[in-house]
């Protein structure tokens, strides 16, 4: 799987050098392999927030069913393999092996394909193989000029929160953005809003008025997926189970069947049975501070995440601990002014290129008092080792620190679990 690294442009280690607003070769990898996508059937979803747990919900309920679901997400945190699920189960290794090789000895009929090009056709290639009923399949970045678009149609698509991130390349404010969410719409395929601000929802919907695709609004099934919440789901289940519930609803519609226990069961255990990490991801250590793995690294993600870890700190009647780390390629400044000055920090650096050095992170707000360490595994262990059992401490700045967590802490951190 070395291949994969180090021979193509990888837009999760080396940033915007690496990415291609263009669909060109996406369409000529897949053709290479017959165009799987074509005789697939998919749910599509897109979103600026939020997007990867609808995906996950969604699948979780579809596997419940049944059925044999097909999970396309991204980034992954620890193995490549993560991005391509089966019934919450990896691609096998063999199966990439097999893959890469095909690509190796394909010569020019493959053209040049990047990292997420060439992983996006894998996972076609491999839900086709497999026999999957239905691929939920999120949006790497964007929507209108992402790799996923290049699907001729879908069951449904699905947008949720929309906010300021990569505007480099989705244009500078949210009305742009939202119209390069919205240029997944298909002639006549149904969509889902998430909650969202007016300005977006306004653009989606003249996006969706000319594919003639008729609209469903999250917030009109509130009374319906009441009953499947309660007192202790997280804010990140709470903003998009109304979203997942939609999809769900339209898919119904569309002949796809499931029983309320399938349903229940789905949405309630969705982290679990299609192994979603690093989303508000909660680590409980005996006699230790409760450590919540979240990625959240936009404007609106970490306003809502520094909002509950608060809450959730003040429950506890402990004190916050941050490890933080920021990438080199964006602005960091306006999201760590999110940041609150009571908290203590552990600024480190992921493992990748990009990674920003834990001195520069920290004078950013040179105000925020804290300890500039290694690795985040260091981080970890420096808010572990000075905080008390009624504490929080939150790793995030950006989903590479919490993915180096993952990978290192189990086996380094007593009592850490491992991923499955």
């Amino acid at each position: 799987m070395s291949a994969l690294f180090t021979h193509l442009p990888m837009f999760q280690r080396e940033g915007p050098a690496a990415y291609k607003a263009d669909l060109s070769a996406t369409k000529q990898v897949c053709a290479a392999i017959g165009n799987p996508e074509q005789r697939l059937k998919f749910v599509h979803v897109a979103g600026t927030n939020g997007k990867g747990t609808v995906c996950h919900m969604v699948a979780a309920v579809l596997q419940q069913a049944g059925l044999r679901v097909g999970l396309f997400t991204s980034p992954h945190l620890v193995d490549f393999r993560e991005r391509i699920r089966i019934n919450g189960e990896c691609i096998s290794e063999a199966a990439v092996i097999d893959f890469v090789d095909r690509w190796q000895a394909g010569g020019d009929d493959w053209g040049t394909p990047s990292f997420f090009e060439l992983t996006f056709a894998m996972a076609m290639d491999e839900f086709e193989r497999q026999g999957c009923d239905l691929v939920v399949l999120e949006t790497g970045m964007g929507g209108r000029l992402d790799s996923t678009n290049i699907i001729p149609t879908k069951e449904v698509a699905v947008i949720t929160n929309i906010g300021l991130d990569h505007q480099t390349f989705l244009g500078p404010d949210i009305r742009s953005i939202a119209r390069e969410k919205g240029g997944i719409f298909k002639e006549g395929v149904p969509v889902v809003l998430g909650a969202m601000r007016p300005e977006a929802q306004s653009e989606l919907l003249a996006a969706a008025l000319k594919t003639s695709s008729e609209v469903h609004f999250a917030q009109d099934f509130s009374s319906a997926y009441a009953r499947f919440t309660n007192d202790g789901d997280s804010f990140v289940v709470k903003a998009n189970l109304g979203t997942a519930y939609a999809a769900l609803h339209v898919l119904k519609q569309r002949g796809w069947v499931w029983s309320d226990q399938a349903l229940s069961d789905g949405l309630a255990n969705h982290a679990a049975l299609t192994s979603q990490f690093g989303r508000w991801q909660c680590i409980e250590l005996p006699s230790r501070p409760l450590v919540v793995l979240d990625g959240a690294h936009n404007l609106d993600g970490v306003s809502k995440t520094v909002e509950e870890l608060q809450r959730s700190a003040g429950q506890r009647g402990g004190a916050l601990h941050i490890v933080w780390g920021a990438v080199a390629d964006k602005d960091p400044f306006s999201v760590m002014a999110l940041l609150p000055e009571g908290a203590t920090y552990w600024w480190c650096a992921a493992d990748i290129p990009r990674a920003m050095a834990p001195n520069l992170v920290a004078s950013v707000r040179s105000e925020l008092r804290g300890k500039i360490m290694g690795s985040p595994l260091e981080a970890l262990d420096g808010a572990l080792a000075h905080g008390a059992k009624e504490d929080v401490v939150w790793v995030g700045g950006s989903l590479f620190v919490v993915g180096d967590v993952l990978r290192d802490a189990p086996g380094s951190i007593e009592g850490w679990p491992q991923m499955k």
